[in-house]
């Protein structure tokens, strides 16, 4: 593999120097208030079960801004290219079928990006690596893939920190999207969870974490950061299901609505809380939280 295509990112020596990474972590471009104009882009996805809800319009939304009510400027079928940061465990437990189920998943699920999609990916274990940067060619990654190797202790904390940090800021109109795949718990990272929640939170970026689930394994630090990437955890029971599952995300992403609007109402600085909800329509609305503006 190409010098330039592999890039490792070793977890740094103090939890001091990491934890300052974490707190400088600046939010990926988001709305920007000039002379009190903006337009907040929410992307949301409404799912019947494991089914798309279609044919939405502005008229099935309402979307608060800090509890202010707001008028949607549009709402669309988000159709624009991705720009998606694969993040796999690489961890010893994995070893075996495991590891070979997920990387024929992430084969499949390379092979069926749309050409203008991007892809990149991150791997992790007790460290974390870079493997492959953004790229529209397959063939790195997929070599990438073929050499996985299954060893050491687990750093999912750190792993998103570092994926945050290296998601590109100008991705020429693609929709960046996080994909974290675990099969346990954090067990070596020198981030806490609630500083990769934070960090994801306030990134801009659409984060789903898909979790394998062979033995009894708390999902909390799943739900917490899907939710405060805007996602969905997905959890599979087998190695087997991780192919179909990995499809079922692309199939979602392809499906999400773009929701604008200009606020009004609302203080422009700091963090916005964001409530999207159905009227006249079913289905469960899974969408980022809120944005965060930096003081002008």
């Amino acid at each position: 593999m190409a010098a330039t295509a592999r890039a490792e990112v070793r977890i740094l020596a103090s939890f001091a120097i990491v934890a300052g990474l974490a707190g400088s972590l600046q939010p990926a471009p988001q709305p920007v208030f000039k002379s009190g104009v903006a337009v907040v882009r929410i992307d949301a996805s409404v799912m019947n079960g494991a089914n798309p809800v279609a044919g939405l319009t502005k008229d099935s939304f309402s979307v608060t801004d800090n509890g202010v009510p707001q008028i949607l400027d549009n709402v669309s079928l988000d159709t624009v290219p991705l720009s998606l940061m694969l993040v796999l465990d690489t961890s010893e437990s994995l070893a075996g079928e495991p590891l070979v189920s997920l990387i024929a998943a992430a084969r499949s699920l390379i092979a069926s990006l749309r050409p203008d999609d991007a892809a990149s990916l991150l791997t992790f274990s007790d460290q974390v690596q870079l493997a492959v940067a953004e790229t529209r060619d397959r063939a790195p990654i997929i070599q990438a893939l073929i050499g996985l190797k299954a060893a050491g202790a687990t750093s999912i904390n750190d792993a998103v920190l570092l994926a945050l940090l290296h998601r590109p800021l100008d991705s020429s109109g693609a929709r960046p999207v996080m994909m974290i795949f675990s099969d346990g718990r954090d067990t070596s990272s020198w981030l806490t969870g609630r500083q990769s929640h934070q960090a994801t939170r306030r990134s801009g970026m659409l984060v789903h974490v898909v979790e394998l689930r062979t033995g009894p394994l708390s999902t909390n630090f799943a739900r917490e950061l899907a939710k405060a990437g805007g996602g969905r955890v997905w959890s599979a029971k087998s190695a087997g299901a991780l192919q179909e599952l990995f499809g079922e995300v692309l199939n979602e992403l392809r499906a999400r609505y773009l929701l604008t609007y200009t606020p009004t109402g609302v203080t422009p600085d700091g963090w916005h809380d964001v409530t999207v909800r159905l009227k006249n329509a079913r289905g469960d609305v899974t969408a980022r939280p809120g944005y965060f503006v930096a003081p002008q």
